[in-house]
């Protein structure tokens, strides 16, 4: 008697409207006799566009509305970086003016590179804390050679 409910349930889904097997797709889709129209496929954003940020640490050399100088490597040259108004500068958790900064200050923040050349600061901190200058470490004491 099992067996007959099983029988029966397969042939009744079998035989069910909501079992249907589709056509094989061999043109365009239509409606009402009329070819639907081609969507195109989504646009992959421009890699190039993309903002590419990255970190600032150095030496204050020289600083202005437009222009932050940052002390160059032993041997390099100092680097230029595009101050805009949407800058940020922040000493600590505080907001700080251009007036804040200091030459020979240790400044840290962000940066956006720009195709033109040169970079744009996005945020200035001058709350860094600065390090101390290390002291020199003593000469050890010679030990006589053994004999």
């Amino acid at each position: 008697m099992k067996h007959k409910y099983m029988l029966v349930a397969a042939i009744a889904a079998f035989c069910s409207p909501s079992l249907t097997f589709a056509a094989p797709n061999t043109g365009p889709p239509m409606t009402n006799g009329a070819e639907m129209p081609k969507t195109t496929p989504p646009v992959a954003p421009n890699k190039a566009a993309k903002m590419v940020a990255y970190p600032l640490t150095g030496t204050v050399v020289a600083i202005s509305e437009t222009e932050l100088t940052i002390k160059g490597g032993e041997g390099k040259p100092d680097r230029v970086y595009v101050m805009t108004p949407q800058t940020v500068i922040v000493n600590g958790d505080k907001t700080a003016m251009v007036a804040d900064v200091k030459v020979g200050q240790k400044v840290g923040g962000r940066l956006e590179k720009a195709a033109s050349g040169k970079d744009t600061v996005l945020k200035l901190n001058i709350g860094v804390k600065q390090e101390p200058k290390p002291m020199p470490k003593p000469m050890p004491k010679s030990m006589p050679m053994p004999k």
